[in-house]
Parts: C-alpha cells; structure tokens; sequence
C-alpha cells in the first residue's frame, strides 16, 4: 500500500506512515491530489484543452470531407438535375473545381456544340429580294413585266440593232434609238389618251406627240433608265422617203414622233417558267410567249386588256383564258433587276434574248 500523502510504499495493514507519519487511508484535506500534481509537464497542454483541440480537428476534417464529397458529387452528375441542360454551369464547376480531367471532358462537351451551331447557321448568299414564282403575285407580276416587251416584240430578230440589248453595260446609240422607237410604240399600244396628233416643227411634219415626262417615266419603269432630250432625238433615216422615215424630237416638253402605229397583229403575253437568281437581285427569267386570240369578247386583246389577275393563273388556265394555243410564238430569258415592293417585286429590263 502507499501512503496518501507522501507517497511512501507500505507494508498491508500499517496504521501510520513511517515517512511522513500520516495515518494511511485516512480522508483529509491533505489528502487530495495536491496543485502542482494536477499540473502537466512542462511543455505539454493540458488533458482538456489536448482533448477539445483533437475534437476541433476531427470535425473540421469531417466538414472537409463532406465538402469534398459534395464537390465531388456535383461533378459526377448526381446533383445533375439543378444544371440539366445548362452547360454554362457544367463549364464553371469543371474549370474551377474540377481536376484537369473533368476541365478537359468540359472543353470536349462545349466546343463540339459551338461548331455544331455555327455549321447549322445558314450562309447568306444570294439577292436580299427574293423572286418566287410559287407566290401568285410574283409570278402574275412577272408575266405582266415581261409582256410588255414581248407584245411589241421588243429585240427580236435583231430588229433596232437590240437583239442582245444590256442596259447594265450602257446604251450605244442605236440601242437608244431602239429604246425611244419601242417606249413610244408601248404607250401607242397601251394608253393611247397619252398620245396626241402631231404637228410641224422646224419644217417637218409630225404625225403625233407625247409628253416627255411620260415617256421618260415609263422609259425608267422598264428599263431603269432615264435618255435626256437629245439622247431621244433620231433624224431621218437616210435614203428612205419623207413619210417612211423614223423622225424624232423634243420640243416645248413634248416628244414628237413622225409615224403613228403600234404593234401589227395580236399581242404576245409572255409566260414566266424559270427564275435564276444571278446574285445582286439580278435574275434570268426563262419565259415562252404565246398570241392572245381573245379575252372576255374582246378579239386580239392588248396587254392592258387582260386584267393582272389573269397573269396570275396557271400555263394552262393563262394560255386557255386568253385563247392562245399550246404552241409559243417565241421563246427565251430575260435578265432583270428586281426592286422590293410592299406586295410583288418590281422589275426593270436589263437584257433580253429569244432562242
């Protein structure tokens, strides 16, 4: 046995300690566990404050690791759901979070996507103005458009020196005799109230006139240009006689015009059947033209006799409505300039050509 209070070791059943001569076993105030022996060593923290630091640290361990499995567990899709479908977020844990593995399974899943996008983005070629033969108006407008020219014949067979006529590339001076010699023939054909008796002039004898303005509007309506007065002045063709020749001038704003005629015979409308877009909203009309034997009891109508809609109709129901037969009279393309317009696109000529 030892003794309470100095420590000695003890025979059993001694009463006093022999050191000290404290009475062994007895309770005192002596007895208890002095200060300095509650002290640790030097150096070393005490039990409790050693205990409360290795529970601080575990559970900060703990947190770590369920931080980590949390990290972990988004990265590996099972807290999926709140990002389904958002690859943007994907992409920021992968960058930020996520090992090098997972930065460069995110790079693989983002950039096919962006070049699938960019593949599937449509190239923009082509004219801004579409020409749709499909839309009733485009086609109906077309094939009023073009009959225009095919109803006085306009260049064909070379006639007027305007066989393979091109606005674009300018005018030569036959091709604007051809242009002033054709407009004014359209506006005889088709609006005759503009078309007045002639008169003298300078000597010579005319046998109409027309306003200036008028034929330079419909000048610039077809072929989107515009001839100054001289540029549509034509002297007498030489050799022929007085009363054969084509003579024109312009005078006090109007235009005079030594014959008066149109076109001889029935009128040609023009069937649109094919439209290339050549770029620039330029296009090459393919079209057949077939003669108008009668429209609504009116035999031989002109073109300004058939109303727009029937322009509209199909080939057949065209070409049966205007009583023509299933041969065309001519044939062949036409490039044109087409301008957008709150309904159907407009048109100016810019060469036309006939197989």
């Amino acid at each position: 046995m030892f003794c309470t209070k100095c420590g000695s070791e003890m025979p059993d059943g001694t009463d006093f300690c022999t050191n000290c001569g404290a009475r062994m076993g007895a309770a005192s105030p002596a007895a208890a566990p002095a200060e300095p022996a509650s002290m640790p060593a030097a150096g070393m923290p005490p039990v409790q404050k050693k205990s409360h630091k290795r529970v601080v640290i575990v559970g900060m361990c703990v947190v770590g690791v369920l931080v980590a499995g949390s990290a972990a567990l988004a990265l590996t899709g099972v807290l999926g759901p709140l990002g389904q479908g958002n690859s943007s977020q994907i992409t920021v844990l992968g960058s930020d979070e996520g090992s090098a593995e997972h930065k460069d399974e995110g790079s693989a899943k983002e950039k096919p996507a962006a070049d699938e996008d960019e593949a599937d983005e449509p190239e923009q070629t082509g004219s801004s103005v579409k020409v749709d033969l499909n839309d009733q108006a485009t086609y109906a407008a077309a094939n009023l458009f073009l009959s225009n020219f095919t109803e006085e014949q306009f260049a064909r067979d070379g006639a007027g020196g305007l066989a393979s006529f091109d606005a674009a590339d300018g005018l030569s001076a036959e091709e604007k005799r051809g242009m002033t010699i054709f407009v004014f023939n359209h506006l005889l054909e088709n609006t005759t109230n503009r078309v007045e008796r002639g008169g003298d002039v300078d000597g010579k004898s005319y046998a109409s006139k027309v306003p200036v303005d008028s034929m330079k509007r419909e000048m610039n309506r077809l072929f989107g240009v515009t001839l100054s007065d001289d540029e549509m002045h034509i002297d007498a063709d030489g050799g022929l006689p007085d009363n054969l020749a084509t003579r024109v001038t312009v005078r006090d704003g109007y235009l005079y015009f030594n014959e008066m005629h149109g076109f001889a015979g029935s009128p040609i409308p023009a069937i649109v059947s094919g439209a290339e877009d050549l770029g620039d909203n330029t296009y090459c009309l393919t079209f057949e033209a077939y003669v108008a034997l009668s429209y609504n009891g009116i035999s031989s109508p002109l073109i300004s006799d058939v109303p727009e809609s029937v322009y509209g109709l199909p080939a057949d129901q065209l070409k049966s409505t205007i009583g023509a037969d299933s041969t065309p009279m001519m044939s062949g393309t036409a490039v044109v300039k087409v301008t957008a317009d709150d309904g159907a696109p407009s048109f100016t000529l810019q060469s036309i050509n006939y197989d």
